[in-house]
């Protein structure tokens, strides 16, 4: 019997070996010498300790009541890298085991179990890695969606972000008005990861990409078998964002029966796949935008009335850029430092002349064209700023920036009233005064023989909101 023992150890794949209390090397099997390298010496040494350590637990234990229960001195485990015999390290994680002597109740000898764990270790660490890199990433989405982040000091803008901020706790459904390029979507994510439900998904779905036969599949998911082609289920868009947000854009492209549908999501918080028999349940949060004003459309016919009271509970107006052209300023200078890092080239800032330019444009694209202009600039400026040379000739021919006089003949430009060029004169001399020292209000107006409140008066005149935020540059305007 006892050769047959040895013969089933020494053919197991893990090793096994076994220490008597007296030190005793009783049993080392072949995968033990053979697969992790490990001496007979070592194997004894750390079995020792764990007698040792075994023994005093167990005369903690008899001391106090005298009587051990089944379990109470269990298995105990132990990680470390060994040499396979291939030369390579592996993981091994070895489960000591007590075993007792039938009469005495002593531990009369420690078994060790060895198991290669190098792919579980792996898997393991892996787990770690990403578990880790999703902190930070998470971290880096709440950053980046903080309310913070969204840059402007207009008073529309600051009522928008006051209103987002006061909401963003609740799991009231908000609806986002605004022009294409406002930054809707922005403000929604902003809003999501400023909730209790920042730590689920954020699913995004634009109801004008989708057809109508479509845009249902596409919303509720569908089961297997509900039409010719649906080899397998797939979750709607409401599934995947099950415990987070579902931002909807462009709400009034959505067909009057799919409003039918996306109404009932909201009131009983229930929906049903395609080919489903059985209703599923909806914890989500609704978020929804439109570039349209609802109300006509709900005098139409074309837009649900009870809908739009469904999604008009709490409304949030984004300005066009048209109408807080005070921000340009500090909105250049954020996609400036966001593109400095995306490509690594730095730009210090932009001219005067240049920025002119870009502030009698009247952005019929909002922030996005915005963005894509910078990102074009960026390309194409040679210098450490971008200089009016780099604009695209569209904003120069809107702007129409034509000269005070003729830089050969020294002649006046036609079709320029003396209000006109006192204007723009003076207009260009507050912004060079701004830029010369620093974007600092107090110091240009004394540069240029103003007090600073007539100097802010006068800044107003020029934009609506430029009183709060003018100039241009590395730094933001100071506002002493």
């Amino acid at each position: 019997m006892n050769y047959d023992l040895e013969y089933v150890l020494d053919s197991a794949l893990d090793g096994v070996f076994i220490v008597a209390s007296d030190h005793r090397l009783v049993l080392f099997n072949r995968a033990c010498e053979e697969l992790y390298n490990i001496s007979r010496e070592d194997v004894v040494d750390k079995a020792c300790w764990k007698l040792s350590d075994f023994q005093q637990t167990l005369d903690n234990i008899s001391n106090k009541s005298g009587k051990i229960s089944y379990g109470e001195l269990g298995a105990k485990t132990e990680r470390m890298v060994l040499t396979h015999k291939e030369g390579r390290k592996v993981w091994v994680e070895t489960i000591y085991t007590p075993i007792f002597d039938k009469e005495s109740g002593e531990i009369a000898y420690v078994m060790g179990v060895i198991k290669d764990i190098t792919e579980l270790k792996r898997m393991e660490d892996e787990k770690d890695r990403l578990q880790k890199e999703l902190v930070t990433i998470r971290s880096e989405l709440e950053s980046k969606y903080d309310f913070s982040s969204i840059v402007g000091n207009s008073p529309k803008i600051i009522q928008a972000l006051k209103l987002a901020s006061q909401v963003a706790p609740q799991n009231t459904t908000v609806m986002l008005v605004g022009e294409s390029g406002t930054g809707k979507e922005l403000l929604a994510k902003a809003i999501h990861y400023n909730s209790r439900r920042a730590s689920r998904p954020f699913v995004a779905l634009n109801c004008s990409a989708f057809p109508d036969t479509l845009f249902e599949s596409e919303l509720f998911g569908y089961e297997k078998g509900a039409f010719t082609g649906a080899d397998k289920s797939k979750p709607g868009k409401i599934a995947l964002a099950s415990g987070g947000t579902l931002f909807l854009d462009e709400v009034t492209s959505m067909s009057p029966s799919t409003q039918v549908k996306i109404l009932r999501v909201i009131q009983e918080r229930e929906y049903e796949p395609l080919g489903a028999v059985r209703s599923k349940s909806a914890d989500i949060r609704i978020l929804a935008a439109t570039n349209k004003q609802l109300e006509p459309l709900v005098k139409e016919g074309t837009f649900r009335e009870d809908l739009y009271y469904r999604l008009f509970v709490y409304p949030i107006e984004l300005p066009p850029l048209r109408e807080r052209i005070g921000d340009l300023p500090e909105l250049i200078e954020s996609l400036l430092k966001k593109f400095h890092h995306a490509m690594g080239k730095s730009i210090l800032g932009i001219s005067s002349e240049a920025l002119e330019v870009l502030m009698k444009y009247h952005w019929p694209g909002n922030v996005r064209e915005l963005q894509n202009v910078i990102e074009r600039m960026m390309i194409l400026c040679k210098e450490d700023r971008i200089e009016v040379s780099d604009l695209p000739g569209y904003l120069m021919d809107s702007a129409r920036m034509r000269p005070y006089y003729s830089q050969t003949t020294g002649e006046l430009a036609e079709g320029r009233s003396l209000e006109d060029l006192i204007h723009e004169y003076e207009r260009g001399l507050m912004l060079r005064a701004l830029q010369q020292c620093g974007n600092n209000k107090t110091k240009a107006a004394h540069l240029l023989g103003l007090t600073r409140s007539t100097f802010r008066y006068k800044l107003s005149k020029f934009s609506p909101d430029v009183s709060l935020r003018a100039g241009a540059g590395q730094s933001r305007i100071k506002n002493n």
